[in-house]
């Protein structure tokens, strides 16, 4: 799965393949191996061979790394409410896959008043558990899947409508 950070302002999307002992990253900037170590002697950063002792601290969705003299502030963007912003304007009162999967579990019904954060469905995509989340205060307006329904990407999963004032 795709990841997207915004660092400095500016979001980064990246992603990660396995290679031998590490990771390959590969982003906007190209791809680079990688490994992590987070504890004992050798703890660090290793790009391209290169070692950098470093220290790595989440926090909630945001990620901060002091490596190479430098301090860096990554913020993750969830994949689903990313893919709910690019869709702002008519489409912003619908949750889409983010990816092809199956609906495992929907945790609402129609009429239903959420709150941001609330979950709403639980999909799975590659034996990957995924919860979508209200994006907005809201009332389900309208429900598109079924429990052990299969979908596409980009399929509309949940229809959310301003509560009535």
């Amino acid at each position: 799965m795709r990841h997207a950070f915004a660092i400095a302002g500016t979001e980064t999307e990246v992603w990660l393949s396995r290679e031998a002992g590490a990771y390959r990253l590969h982003g906007d900037a190209g791809t680079a191996r990688v490994a992590l170590q987070t504890d004992g002697p050798g703890a660090g950063l290793t790009i391209d061979g290169r070692h950098e002792p470093a220290l790595v601290v989440i926090d909630g969705e945001t990620i901060h790394v002091h490596v190479a003299g430098g301090t860096f502030a990554l913020h993750h963007r969830d994949p689903v409410r990313r893919f709910v912003d690019t869709g702002a304007g008519a489409g912003a009162d619908v949750a889409r896959a983010p990816m092809p999967g199956t609906v495992v579990r929907i945790d609402v019904a129609i009429g239903q008043p959420v709150a941001t954060g609330d979950a709403l469905i639980v999909i799975e995509s590659m034996k990957l558990e995924t919860t979508i989340r209200a994006w907005q205060d809201g009332v389900v307006a309208d429900l598109h899947v079924a429990p052990g329904q299969s979908f596409d990407r980009d399929a509309v999963l949940v229809t959310l409508a301003a509560e009535a004032a």
